[in-house]
């Protein structure tokens, strides 16, 4: 089973998370405060969807914008 280290911003403590959790927000080990939802796979968002993920992302995102021409 894979897993990925998440860094708790409120404690500093390292949560090891497992990769089917992809998306889902956790609770740090140590202190319970919230830690952002782990996505390891680029999300496609549309002109909808891309406002409300960046909202309610508490992290850095990393965009890449295409069209088809």
């Amino acid at each position: 089973m894979d897993t990925y280290l998440v860094t708790c911003s409120a404690c500093g403590a390292e949560n090891r998370i497992p990769a089917e959790m992809e998306g889902k927000r956790g609770r740090c080990g140590s202190c319970r405060a919230p830690l952002p939802p782990l996505f390891r796979r680029p999300q496609q968002l549309s002109e909808r969807s891309f406002d409300a993920f960046l909202a309610d992302y508490p992290g850095p995102v990393l965009a890449e914008f295409w069209a088809p021409w």
